[in-house]
């Protein structure tokens, strides 16, 4: 079959797209140069809060805040101006962009489904729900009704075997689970006190008691990623799965008929169309998969599916506008991805982890499978240099400060020591 990173409409011009949440994170960069090198034309829409894309596949950037009061009236006026193929990389974007899609949809093309739809994937409570109903396990999870509710809760979690984390439903509050990292998701923590004081200020934050879940045990090799693209009978069209190798910084893609069923299954169930990744990891006592999340939108590692010819983000595209896409029947395995800015800041960081010499020469082992990076690529090369310095300015400020309280903290011993002798 052809693959989809032909031109999406030759000798003419195809409509635009407008990526909500463009900045220089590796998934907002994977989809603008997959658009882009599709001949499609692409504007992106950042946050006052994010940092800019400098990709040469961009014809443009506009700053519009993820809120009702600023994107909607944007919204209005590009709708006004030609419209063209709605994108969210981002999940705040994606949210807005979802509850208003029956407004929106008159002067776009829509790639996310509605509210009624995409909040049965975003909310941890309701895909768990959703997800045993349909045969698929889940972690076991509560979500307190009110404060003697979570008492209850708390005073039955298993410490002495168990982890537990904490999830809420990310882009729908003015900050996530754990504002330290910008995630919605973040550890319970490891007794009673801990774990009640976390949900606590999450309400008091958020005003919902957060998802408590208990931790499915294993490495992250154990994770299997599923990204599927689904079509308006709720089938799969592509699917692909990768998994993660050690640590955050790479990935690989492999072979998983039983995780690619699962997901399938599942999305049915959900009504789901457009993409969408499921995260499951297998139990290391038995091997079976179990549902971790699912983020319906483009992901960290988009860039691997272009070296895998499957360009999600550009295959989106053609499902969108012509409820049809073609895509190779087959994948290869063992191509690697792999996040180059921060590999070694990120290593260095988990050294007591995992040993820093045995990451680094699993990833020279592996260097001639890996196809697709975070940010490096030859034909748009911007991107990488501006994260690399910035990334090494960062590492150098960040010695500089550690250098700094290590001598700080010497020269208050040694005067602590010289009174203590006079």
């Amino acid at each position: 079959m052809a693959s989809t990173t032909n031109r999406v409409v030759a000798g003419s011009r195809p409509m635009r797209a407008l990526v909500l949440g463009v900045n220089d994170h590796p998934r907002a960069l994977a989809t603008v140069r997959s658009l882009g090198g599709a001949g499609i034309p692409v504007i992106g829409v950042r946050s006052t809060a994010f940092a800019g894309c400098h990709s040469r596949y961009l014809e443009g950037t506009r700053v519009v805040d993820p809120t009702e009061q600023a994107l909607l009236p944007f919204l209005d006026a590009m709708g006004n101006d030609g419209g063209g193929v709605l994108f969210a990389v981002h999940d705040k974007y994606l949210v807005l962009a979802s509850r208003h899609a029956d407004v929106l949809s008159r002067r776009f093309t829509l790639t996310m489904p509605r509210w009624e739809i995409l909040g049965r994937l975003m909310d941890p409570g309701r895909l768990y729900d959703i997800a045993r109903q349909r045969g698929v396990r889940t972690p076991l999870h509560f979500v307190p009704r009110d404060e003697a509710d979570l008492e209850r809760i708390v005073a039955n979690l298993d410490f002495a075997h168990c982890e537990y984390a904490l999830k809420t439903t990310p882009g729908i509050a003015s900050e996530p689970a754990d504002p330290s990292t910008g995630r919605a998701t973040k550890l319970a923590g490891s007794d009673p006190s801990i774990v009640r004081r976390n949900c606590l200020e999450i309400r008091a934050r958020l005003g919902r008691f957060p998802l408590i879940a208990q931790i499915v045990p294993g490495q992250a090799n154990l994770c299997v990623a599923v990204t599927m693209l689904v079509d308006q009978s709720h089938m799969p069209v592509l699917a692909f799965c990768t998994h993660r190798l050690g640590s955050d910084v790479s990935c690989e893609s492999v072979k998983d008929a039983e995780a690619i069923e699962t997901a399938a299954r599942l999305l049915h169930g959900v009504e789901y169309v457009g993409l969408v990744t499921l995260e499951f990891r297998r139990d290391p006592s038995n091997g079976k998969l179990t549902l971790i999340k699912a983020d319906p939108r483009v992901i960290r590692p988009t860039s691997l599916s272009t070296a895998l010819r499957m360009d999600t983000p550009t295959a989106l595209y053609r499902l969108a506008v012509s409820g049809t896409v073609k895509t190779p029947a087959a994948y290869e395995e063992g191509v690697g991805w792999l996040t180059e800015t921060t590999l070694f800041e990120t290593l260095w960081a988990n050294r007591d982890a995992r040993p820093l010499g045995n990451e680094l020469l699993a990833i020279w082992r592996r260097r001639g499978r890996i196809k697709a990076f975070a940010y490096f690529c030859l034909r748009d090369p911007l991107p990488f240099l501006v994260h690399a310095q910035w990334r090494g300015r960062c590492w150098l400020w960040s010695r500089i400060q550690g250098v700094a309280r290590r001598t700080a903290n010497a020269l208050r011993r040694r005067v602590h020591a010289g009174a203590l002798d006079a």
